[in-house]
């Protein structure tokens, strides 16, 4: 059964980057944008592979529904269409490229969003690699002694080792680009806000807290918006609180 608050992941075959997550008006956008087919693969989440649209059913009817053919009978005389004039300018090829890309006066107002869409999403990903792994960092640094002689009791019992561990491999998978990442991100980040937000706060170290907080704010964001704008403003708000983090941990001699 599939729902509209689904999210999929998509590339083409050969691909090595996916792009998304679209929703799913944004992956019908896409086929009328002609830039998904039957044949593209999308990351399904349930067997964890990616398999081809054309391969479910309900998908294919959603994305792809019958559409009634419609005639129209031809007129008799189009005599008026063929006349050349005088003052006709040849069309160039790009002009043709410029108008179809929305770069024209005539048509900047039907330039297709898909790209911006793909943009977003990947300097999304980039930013939410950066911030885990600028998080990791600021964490291990507090028991960098224990994880260095793999100390297992000293790391279990210290629970900044734990979630820097936990940020360094999410990273370092979001780095590679892998989209099935994104709930276990989405979810570092919320325990992470709360977790953090109140250790921080009820120790009275505010500006630790709010650093905690900027930083899964800013992770949980950038990999939720579309919007190219929203995804710098979030992205640059996660990367401040992880390095405002990562100071205070190492100069506030927590």
């Amino acid at each position: 059964m599939i729902t509209q608050m689904e999210e999929y992941y998509i590339r083409k075959e050969g691909d090595e980057d996916s792009r998304g997550p679209f929703t799913l008006d944004q992956l019908a956008s896409l086929v009328e944008a002609e830039q998904v087919d039957r044949d593209t693969f999308y990351y399904e989440a349930t067997t964890e592979k990616w398999v081809q649209i054309s391969t479910d059913e309900d998908l294919v009817a959603t994305l792809f529904p019958e559409k009634t053919k419609l005639k129209v009978k031809p007129k008799e005389s189009i005599a008026t269409l063929n006349i050349k004039r005088e003052d006709d300018k040849p069309i160039l090829v790009d002009e043709m490229l410029a108008a179809a890309e929305g770069r024209t006066s005539e048509t900047s107002d039907k330039r297709d969003p898909t790209a911006g869409l793909a943009l977003a999403a990947m300097w999304g990903m980039r930013f939410g690699s950066l911030i885990l792994i600028l998080s990791s960092a600021a964490l291990l640094i507090t028991n960098m002694e224990a994880v260095a002689s793999v100390d297992v009791v000293a790391i279990l019992t210290n629970p900044f080792t734990i979630f820097g561990l936990i940020d360094l491999v999410l990273g370092v998978v979001l780095f590679l680009q892998s989209p099935g990442i994104y709930p276990w991100v989405r979810l570092r980040a919320a325990i992470g806000a709360g977790f953090f937000g109140f250790l921080f706060w009820s120790q009275g170290d505010f500006n630790l807290a709010v650093a905690a907080l900027a930083s899964s704010v800013g992770l949980y964001f950038c990999t939720i918006f579309l919007n190219l704008g929203l995804v710098f403003l979030t992205g640059l708000l996660g990367l401040a609180g992880a390095a405002g983090l990562g100071y205070l941990m190492i100069f506030g001699g927590v």
